[in-house]
């Protein structure tokens, strides 16, 4: 019998075209979108692909803002626990995926600026599914234009740029060194605020580290829903535990005089039993921590704050909380500057 060769079928483009547009829409997480597809650019800490196992707390706050129930995400943080970095993966997925009018806010024009050209463009060029929606000749220095949507950038010291349009998304960052309300403007963070009353389903991020009770970041904890805090398993008892700076202990000056010394012994002493927990164990913890609520006024709110210290950082030892402490106990403002900062 004659066999007769089957030539291969090519899919005319027209055809091929009508049904990309007829795919369904990829829907992630903006933890699973930054897992696939973020880079960090170099002059992170980490460059590369993003993993989300590096600092595994920072899934849940992301997640937050897919969440279709939660309109505002509050994070009371210290520095060096990535919070930058989650908002960067908040405003790269939804530039994938849902974009509209953004606008992120920054304590002055001139850090905007700054922030603009060091993070947000090299994060734009290094992922692949953002830079092909980019605009760059049509882009300017704080309004950045994307295919579907414009990230208008601007600084908390520029009242007619924060009132100027209307926006769906809203990211405030390091709120509590926005200037305060003049005689004739309210709050930056209200004006922004503002901005967002036309989008039924807004979404607006707000993080910083605080100063004081009267803060824009604390006054917006208080007020938030629902309040968080991570608890992650002691390796030796299993209890979860929330991580203190009470805990944290080294040797007396009578043992060992240098407090040098004395903070590299630093280690950390689970409240539930007793035993020494490393700066070794603190990555299985973190990757099986978890957030609990320590306050909730509603059954599903619509405002929920997360709050962390630096104990959890994965890029700061225990032996350098202790000897920044040491380093600034003696001191009102280093103190002061400690236990906002770090604590």
């Amino acid at each position: 019998m004659r066999k007769y060769k089957q030539e291969p079928y090519t899919v005319p483009p027209w055809i091929y075209n009508a049904i990309q547009v007829l795919r369904p829409v990829e829907r992630l997480t903006v933890s699973e979108w930054a897992a696939k597809y973020r880079v960090l650019p170099d002059g992170n800490a980490i460059p590369g692909p993003w993993s989300n196992s590096v600092t595994p707390y920072l899934v849940e706050i992301m997640d937050a803002f897919s969440d279709d129930m939660v309109e505002e995400i509050v994070f009371v943080k210290p520095t060096q626990v990535g919070g930058t970095s989650a908002m960067e993966n908040m405003l790269g997925s939804l530039i994938a995926q849902d974009p509209a009018p953004t606008m992120v806010v920054y304590p002055s024009d001139d850090l905007a600026e700054r922030t603009t050209e060091s993070k947000l463009e090299p994060m734009v060029k290094s992922c692949k599914v953002l830079a092909d929606k980019g605009r760059k000749n049509d882009s300017k220095k704080l309004a950045l234009k994307i295919s579907d949507m414009t990230v208008y950038l601007t600084g908390a010291n520029s009242p007619a740029d924060l009132a100027s349009t209307n926006i769906r998304y809203l990211f405030l960052d390091e709120v509590d060194k926005f200037p305060g309300a003049s005689k004739k403007e309210a709050d930056p963070v209200s004006l922004a605020r503002e901005r967002t009353k036309t989008f039924f389903n807004r979404k607006i991020f707000m993080a910083s580290t605080p100063t004081l009770k009267t803060g824009h970041i604390w006054k917006a904890k208080e007020a938030a829903e629902a309040e968080k805090h991570y608890f992650v398993p002691c390796p030796h008892c299993g209890q979860y535990i929330e991580l203190k700076f009470g805990c944290l202990k080294w040797p007396s000056k009578d043992d060992v005089p240098e407090n040098t010394d004395r903070a590299e012994m630093a280690v950390y002493v689970c409240q539930a039993c007793g035993a020494v927990i490393t700066d070794q164990d603190k990555g299985k913890m973190l990757r099986a921590g978890r957030w609990q609520a320590v306050k909730q006024r509603t059954k599903n709110p619509k405002s929920v704050a997360f709050w962390l210290n630096t104990l959890y950082s994965p890029f700061t030892r225990f032996s350098d909380i202790a000897r920044e402490f040491m380093r600034s106990k003696d001191d009102p403002e280093l103190l002061h500057n400690f236990t906002n900062s770090w604590l």
